[in-house]
């Protein structure tokens, strides 16, 4: 695209409504990112264990250490907490928890009863909630990732620390979801600071002050006002933290599609400038566009990070469209702004171990449901797959189990294809298709669009999706005897 057409398509951008209520809701003044904290580890962490603990100078009580206790144990399962049993009782909350020496009350052993290896298990743990009888391991990202085998490392520190003696979760806490980590260190869960932290903050607040955030001020006395402004500012902060536009994703997404084209373009001039060592600056005068770009460069390098393919957004509205009738919560792993596949398991799959006595691994790690787009294919792929791992054995074991137990009842909702399985049964590692079906597309003009009957597909995924969770809950209570 020449640089007087990127001119004016970006103009038009600038012109759209949407794109100037973003701008207005961007432009707002934040006093923590006046004071370069909005992203600062540490000082999340701190204020996160700050609001955990009951004794602290919040005003809060343990109101928010309850809301953030229920929320994630859903979120890791209520075995891991023991479902049913009392989560509040005399809690100890500990920030930067050094894992070797120091603050370590507790003598730690390996498995053989050898001491743990100091240099593998130097670190701090950023929180860790303690009671007589249960803990739960806060470990925290903004912008960084964990180090490698960090979580690992830390996870069997803290097994071997609290043993059989305190039931224990560990919980890995992100911007973004990130299930490569999770699949690689399946012993933790997965939660959100925009999701689990801002939840629990908002139930503690709207309990503590009301729901209306400028009338809590108003009525707040003097010296309690500052408090109360800083508590309701951090949650909007936390609420912004995974999506500067946070509130207005949806908007973002469809400006970025919309544009797809223009913000293409606009990224491969700016590479190409930077390559050329001529970066744009607020005083450039070449390219044509560069003025334009630099008035609203912050929000022009969102829209390009939102950039998905055409592909890319048809299969997102798609899995939208087959998610709509679920009848259960789902677990959505997602790969990806710019992906044209997502992963995904029905919630209580997330709960479930696959083995027997010592050998034992999450359900979720060793299957999953996958939806891709296929461009050769011309359709939408939904499938039940069980991807290469190294608890291969486990997959097989499972599959035996699976195509034994339909076969007794005689139904017909795994529909492995026999030379694939043949080759999975084998000790190869390969990965198997359980079950497949598909939506066709078609070229609408310049869109694409599902062929009819697609409505008829994805009632018959669920089905599918019905009696394969029948078949594994049979299989589970079955080892579990």
């Amino acid at each position: 695209m020449h640089d007087s057409a990127l001119q004016n398509q970006l103009q038009l951008l600038c012109d759209e409504p949407d794109f100037q209520i973003l701008r207005a809701r961007l432009n707002r003044f934040d006093p923590f990112k006046a004071l370069k904290v909005e992203r600062y580890e540490l000082r999340h962490t701190t204020t996160l264990a700050w609001l955990l603990d009951p004794q602290q100078t919040h005003g809060l009580g343990d109101s928010f250490l309850r809301a953030f206790l229920h929320d994630i144990r859903d979120a890791a399962g209520q075995a891991m907490l023991g479902a049913g049993q009392p989560l509040i009782g005399h809690v100890a909350v500990q920030p930067e928890l050094r894992l070797s020496g120091g603050q370590l009350h507790a003598p730690v052993t390996d498995d053989t009863g050898g001491a743990v290896a100091a240099a593998r298990m130097t670190g701090e743990l950023d929180v860790l909630i303690e009671s007589e009888t249960w803990a739960v391991a806060i470990e925290a990202k903004i912008d960084s990732r964990e180090g490698q085998w960090q979580l690992r490392d830390y996870g069997q520190y803290l097994k071997a620390r609290f043993g059989g003696r305190k039931r224990l979760a560990l919980l890995y806490l992100t911007v973004q979801p990130e299930t490569d980590v999770i699949e690689e260190n399946p012993d933790w869960t997965g939660i959100q600071w925009g999701g689990h932290a801002v939840t629990a903050l908002r139930s503690s607040l709207k309990s503590h002050y009301g729901s209306d955030p400028q009338q809590a001020l108003a009525s707040c006395p003097a010296d309690a006002r500052a408090l109360c402004e800083f508590l309701h500012g951090y949650l909007d902060l936390l609420d912004r933290l995974g999506d500067t536009l946070h509130g207005v994703a949806d908007t973002v997404q469809k400006l970025a599609d919309r544009y797809y084209g223009a913000l293409g373009a606009l990224k491969k001039a700016l590479r190409q400038c930077e390559d050329e060592g001529l970066p744009v600056l607020p005083w450039s005068t070449q390219p044509s566009w560069s003025g334009r770009y630099w008035a609203d460069r912050q929000l022009f390098d969102i829209l390009v990070g939102r950039m998905r393919s055409p592909e890319a957004g048809f299969a997102a509205a798609v899995v939208e469209r087959v998610f709509a009738p679920a009848a259960m919560p789902l677990n959505r792993f997602g790969s990806g702004i710019n992906s044209a596949t997502v992963r995904f398991v029905p919630q209580q799959w997330m709960d479930w171990q696959v083995g027997q006595d010592d050998r034992r691994a999450p359900l979720h790690t060793l299957m999953h449901y996958h939806v891709a787009f296929r461009n050769v294919q011309r359709d939408i792929e939904i499938k039940l797959l069980l991807p290469r791992s190294l608890d291969h054995d486990l997959q097989v074991r499972l599959v035996e189990q699976l195509l034994t137990l339909e076969k007794a009842r005689g139904s017909a909702s795994l529909q492995p294809k026999a030379p694939y399985l043949g080759d999975f049964l084998e000790p190869t590692g390969k990965s198997l298709k359980l079950y497949t079906d598909s939506l066709a597309w078609r070229l609408d003009g310049t869109d694409l669009a599902l062929v009819d009957g697609a409505d008829d597909r994805i009632a018959a995924f669920w089905h599918a999706v019905a009696e394969h969770t029948a078949l594994l809950e049979k299989i589970l209570s079955t080892d579990a005897r």
